[in-house]
């Protein structure tokens, strides 16, 4: 057995007090020395900045709480029991003592072990376990925090750091893991999981970079994955985890943090970037029954930069926040997306979703995407909010796309809520491909500033236009639409616009376009119109408060681009007659004489506009102050909603 040193005891002999070649006694200058050298980095990062400031070192060493822990040797006269060994010298000491402190002093591996006589069991993982050549097992002294060069990380940047912080993250399973800066320009890492009930601390600036040879077959690899666990908060503190994007140039799912199939996860303060595929993904990918979907999910403040697939994919979640986050510069392979929210079968949900003042900017494909191919009539209903988000500089802005219909129509509600489309290529609002019986879409208070960038004039899906709905050529649908646009604005400031409409209703074959509902939809520059309205819309209606107004000086047929307009002839000179469109369920226009001259109101087929007295062809009036609003009916025909002055004496049947 280990001498134990026994200070000031006359009885002990000069031969007994020699202490041995290893381990050795340490000194308290020394020790307060070793103290300095481990734990300034530590305690200067300040690990805890709430109501509890302590920092990893007091946390580890001190007794604030209560506990007894090697601190109290400091106060103690029988400071000798205290011996500094090497982590080799530990593993190989054959007899230790278990009265006996053994204090580590391996350059970011040092704390104090102890030996445990009664654990025979106990796997050596260089951190918290040590195993001497005959099976003693020390066990490192700490209470909440594990520090991750405990394990032996080099961070260099050359040695693949891989099985240690695997290790480190084992062992802080219900407690912290502190992660500290590299001494070189990164950890290398190949795949890691994190345990449930973890928290992991980040020092600020630290990097953490895949090998270059993650799987991109199936099963597939990501640089962190949180798999099937519960209750894990990664505090990034700035840091970043990342690709050499250059590795990969094929596949798609190199993905930096992939959260599958876990509930109660928060990630903030973290930049992902450079990915072979996602910076994050929140999914249910490899996970067994009972774990598919994850449930309340944070990221807060991260940010994802040049991945190869998407910012963040969002394929299966019940319960997510995501705020003030940035998704730029995704390229490389479809879809291109600052976010993409997209469930890859009929059973996985998108429910509870907030995206809370975030950025998409500089993105190859879509600023936000939610594409709803895959969800039918039988999946969770959809409930997503985009509030206060930003895009900008993106192919499209806000996306939703391919909800299908009957049987195949997703159900529920997506939200955009004082969100802002800038400078995209295309259109800033983009709905297409969704069914009217499918899944609602509400654009409350958006704006879409100096859109259509580099979009040819009236290109078959953007149509010069802010805000669109349309349908894409390879999706069959009988009927588009089920959108609401409430206070949104078609912004283009350019000295040269490039926008032509602000709101455009568009099919592309056969389709029909219903059920869709402007209030207080306005243009500001550029002379744009209002709106671009398909012959195939039914079911529209618009209303402005006040009502927008459009003259006429001559005779012209009225388009359907005027919906919920007043049309006045006040700049006319003499009579005028305005031709009448086709009826539609649902659209309204108001006709106001200001000029003294006839203004007469040609149907487009006899009798299609029914008055108290009859159907008519032609209603006409020419008093000044004069107004009629003639509504669409679902049998196709004009009727008259309401009427100031007479309007059917001089009338054609």
């Amino acid at each position: 057995m280990t001498n134990r040193i026994q200070p000031n005891d006359p009885s002990t002999s000069q031969q007994e007090l020699a202490p041995a070649p290893s381990p050795r006694p340490i000194s308290r200058r020394k020790l307060l020395a070793a103290f300095g050298a481990t734990g300034i980095a530590a305690t200067s990062t300040m690990l805890w900045k709430g109501n509890d400031a302590s920092s990893v070192f007091a946390q580890v060493y001190s007794s604030d709480n209560g506990k007894g822990h090697w601190k109290d040797l400091l106060y103690l006269d029988a400071l000798h029991f205290c011996l500094a060994v090497t982590v080799e010298e530990l593993r190989a000491l054959t007899e230790p003592d278990a009265a006996i402190a053994y204090y580590v002093t391996n350059p970011g591996q040092e704390g104090f072990f102890r030996y445990d006589p009664a654990d025979t069991t106990a796997a050596d993982n260089t951190g918290t376990v040590l195993v001497s050549s005959n099976g003693k097992r020390f066990k490192r002294d700490i209470v909440d925090v594990i520090v991750a060069s405990w394990f032996g990380t080099k961070s260099d940047g050359v040695t693949a750091d891989t099985a240690a912080l695997q290790a480190a993250l084992q062992a802080a399973q219900g407690k912290t893991l502190y992660i500290p800066k590299q001494r070189g320009p990164y950890y290398l890492s190949g795949q890691l999981f994190v345990p449930g009930n973890t928290t992991i601390e980040f020092e600020p600036g630290t990097i953490v970079q895949a090998v270059d040879t993650l799987s991109r077959v199936a099963p597939y690899e990501r640089l962190l994955r949180l798999k099937m666990v519960e209750n894990v908060h990664i505090r990034g503190n700035g840091a970043t985890l990342r690709m050499n994007k250059a590795a990969y140039t094929s596949g798609e799912q190199a993905h930096c943090i992939d959260v599958s199939g876990s509930r109660n996860v928060v990630i903030e303060n973290l930049n992902c970037n450079d990915s072979g595929g996602d910076g994050f993904y929140v999914g249910a990918y490899d996970v067994v029954s009972g774990f598919a979907s994850c449930k309340n999910i944070v990221l807060r403040n991260c940010s994802a930069d040049n991945n190869r697939r998407q910012g963040l994919s969002v394929i299966s979640v019940d319960g997510l926040l995501v705020e003030n986050c940035r998704f730029t510069n995704t390229k490389g392979t479809a879809p291109e997306a600052g976010v993409d929210l997209e469930p890859n079968g009929q059973s996985q949900p998108l429910r509870n979703i907030r995206f809370v003042n975030c950025l998409a900017q500089g993105n190859a494909g879509s600023g936000f995407l939610t594409a709803l191919l895959k969800p039918t009539r039988q999946s969770p209903l959809i409930d997503v909010t985009f509030e206060g988000c930003t895009t900008r500089g993106n192919l499209y802005g806000f996306v939703v796309n391919n909800a299908g219909e009957g049987v195949n129509a997703p159900q529920g509600e997506i939200r955009m809520i004082d969100c802002t489309a800038e400078e995209a290529l295309s259109s800033g609002f983009w709905d297409i491909a969704n069914s009217a019986d499918s899944i609602r879409r509400s654009y409350i208070r958006c704006r879409a500033i100096n859109c259509q960038v580099t979009e040819t004039p009236d290109s078959k899906y953007g149509f010069s236009s802010s805000f669109v709905i349309t349908n894409a050529d390879s999706r069959v649908r009988t009927v588009i639409g089920n959108a609401e646009y409430i206070d949104c604005q078609s912004i283009d400031t350019r000295p040269a616009p490039l926008v032509k409409h602000g709101f455009a209703l568009k099919k592309r074959t056969a389709q029909k376009i219903s059920n869709v509902r402007y209030f207080n939809c306005t243009t500001i520059g550029g002379n744009q119109n209002t709106y671009l309205i398909d012959s195939a819309a039914e079911h529209i209606s618009a209303v402005n408060q006040p009502q927008l107004i459009y003259t006429v000086a001559a005779s012209t047929a009225i388009a359907y681009d005027r919906i919920g307009s007043k049309i006045t002839n006040k700049p006319a000179t003499s009579a005028a007659v305005m031709s009448l469109p086709v009826p539609k369920p649902g659209m309204a226009f108001t006709f106001i004489v200001d000029a003294a001259h006839r203004l007469a109101l040609q149907a487009h087929s006899p009798g299609d506009i029914v008055t108290p007295a009859g159907a008519k062809s032609v209603i006409a009036c020419a008093a000044p102050g004069s107004s009629v609003t003639l509504m669409g009916r679902d049998d196709y025909k004009w009727e008259i909603a309401s009427v100031v002055g007479d309007w059917l004496t001089d009338s054609q049947v």
